[in-house]
């Protein structure tokens, strides 16, 4: 009963937080955000891949809200320090997405396949999360993305 309550309550209280970040979106869609190269370490292949970096909590808030689909090789990397639990929806965003969640080294704890557009559905983990990692849709099984795999953190350089 004890974790029902508490999993209602965080339930209860993310909603909570995603709406009120949907709401804080002024620029929609918002501008480019400063890019990084950084390395998704899947297995032995080392992909490189360029990210806009959303590290303020405005630039998080809009994230991909309006924005076209993504290209191939393109993402966009949530700094989500301090590490915790992350869950994101795909309120006005129009292109399906794949969803990378990752703790503070860099290691994929969780993956939401194929998320729908425009979906009000929360995704994501409990688990701590230090970045969030958006591609397009169908990246993770393309490139065999499996927990435990890594994203090269630009802020870890």
């Amino acid at each position: 009963m004890r974790m029902l309550v508490l999993g209602l309550w965080a339930a209860i209280l993310t909603t909570g937080l995603v709406a009120a970040r949907a709401q804080a979106c002024s620029q929609f869609p918002q501008p480019p955000l400063p890019t990084a190269t950084i390395v998704l370490q899947v297995k032995d292949t080392a992909y490189p891949l360029t990210v806009e970096v959303a590290a303020t909590e405005l630039e998080k808030a809009c994230g991909l809200m309006g924005r076209p689909r993504l290209e191939d090789g393109r993402g966009m990397l949530f700094d989500m320090r301090p590490a915790g639990p992350a869950f994101f929806w795909m309120d006005n965003t129009p292109g399906a997405l794949d969803i990378l969640f990752a703790d503070a080294d860099g290691s994929i704890v969780h993956i939401e396949h194929e998320a729908v557009p425009f979906s009000r559905r929360l995704r994501g983990t409990r688990k701590p999360v230090a970045a969030v990692l958006e591609l397009s849709a169908g990246t993770a099984e393309r490139l065999g993305i499996s927990l435990g795999d890594r994203i090269g953190l630009p802020w870890d350089r």
